[in-house]
């Protein structure tokens, strides 16, 4: 299996807080090759006037004020469209998404300081992974891709991840994940990660509180993992906040 992870570090328009979103797509190995060919065909009918043939998939270039206002004068708009069809693709596959939002300041960066102890907001994200693999594909490994950032991020992240997975008992326990993390760079047609940027957009435009985007969030939303742990649902994505809650937060916990 095939986890593809994307960060979106964005400011609640009502709050004024800021947070990060750290999420992403499982896709099964053997039905990848599948999927850059569907992918492609996806988007094919919008080249040339969304993107061209060789653009990479951006969450932030096609869904932006541009694309709103497009939707508001024409009724209608391509780039959302393809938005649109992109997700009703994956959730047709069955594809799943898992992931972090953070508000809480030390963390929500997602660069892990201490390369001995795992930062918690991967362990969350790994806890609810490794549930899914156990559950669904026992008999598989999930291989973690993370989107690029700079080097030297990449060394904390893969230091620390590595060390969670060979040095604690609940990075030990969390043996349906490969214990070595990897880098990848979104260019060209790698659509998975193309796929994990625009699923993190989408969430991270969710709870930064733009409603015009909330049809798009019911798709991803259809696409989480949902599981009873002790009496309680508990979704694949994760919300860390701190203590101070507005009223009309209450909601967006309940996913």
């Amino acid at each position: 299996m095939l986890v593809f992870l994307d960060e979106s570090f964005r400011k609640n328009k009502n709050s004024g807080r800021q947070f990060g979103v750290l999420a992403g797509v499982a896709i099964p190995e053997d039905t990848f090759h599948i999927l850059q060919r569907d992918i492609f065909n996806v988007r094919q009918p919008y080249h040339g006037e969304v993107l061209r043939p060789d653009d990479e998939l951006h969450g932030a270039d096609l869904l932006n004020t541009a694309t709103l206002k497009r939707r508001e004068i024409k009724g209608y708009s391509q780039h959302w469209n393809l938005v649109v069809d992109l997700l009703n693709y994956m959730y047709a596959k069955n594809i799943r998404v898992f992931g972090v939002v953070c508000y809480r300041k030390e963390l929500q960066s997602f660069v892990c300081d201490n390369e001995i102890k795992l930062d918690i907001t991967f362990q969350y994200l790994f806890e609810r992974i490794d549930g899914y693999m156990k559950r669904e594909f026992s008999a598989r490994r999930a291989k973690l891709v993370f989107d690029n950032r700079d080097h030297k991020t990449h060394e904390k992240n893969a230091k620390a991840i590595t060390n969670f997975f060979v040095r604690s008992q609940m990075g030990l326990g969390y043996d349906s994940i490969l214990r070595v993390p990897f880098f990848a760079v979104s260019q060209g047609h790698n659509y998975g990660l193309q796929l994990a940027d625009i699923v993190t957009t989408v969430i991270g435009l969710y709870f930064q509180g733009k409603q015009e985007y909330d049809p798009l969030w019911k798709t991803v939303r259809k696409m989480l993992y949902y599981v009873d742990v002790g009496g309680q649902r508990q979704s694949s994505l994760k919300v860390m906040r701190d203590e101070f809650r507005l009223p009309w937060e209450q909601a967006q916990n309940e996913l």
